[in-house]
């Protein structure tokens, strides 16, 4: 099991690094999943269509500057940086979803930051 912390952040709860991520390591795997007739906030649209659910995966936020990206040949969300202890887990959710089930505007302050999310 990858080393992910759970923790109360201003969207409720998030998923954080416990330790040091590598550029190209695998940071969850996500072999079982369930699936999901319809998109929502918690769901990661498959390329293939449907949508997959995953706990874990689920807690992962949003940034338009992602530590992350999503596989799904790996079936795995692979580190696309260092990511250090303590960072938070994200990806970019627009990579996955060709509509957001609840658009939002993002606060990811990153300098690409998109506004909003849609």
């Amino acid at each position: 099991m990858a080393a992910l912390l759970l923790k109360k952040d201003r969207a409720g709860e998030g998923l954080y690094a416990a330790q040091i991520y590598r550029p190209g390591q695998v940071v969850v795997e996500f072999e079982e999943v369930a699936w999901r007739p319809a998109r929502d906030r918690y769901t990661v649209e498959h390329p293939f269509g449907g949508h997959l659910f995953h706990p874990i995966l689920a807690k992962a936020a949003h940034s338009c500057e992602p530590s992350c990206r999503i596989s799904f040949p790996d079936r795995a969300m692979i580190a696309v940086r260092t990511i250090g202890p303590g960072e938070p887990i994200t990806f970019d959710y627009q990579t996955t979803d060709r509509q957001i089930s609840q658009p939002f505007d993002c606060h990811c302050g990153s300098r690409r930051c998109r506004g909003r999310i849609k």
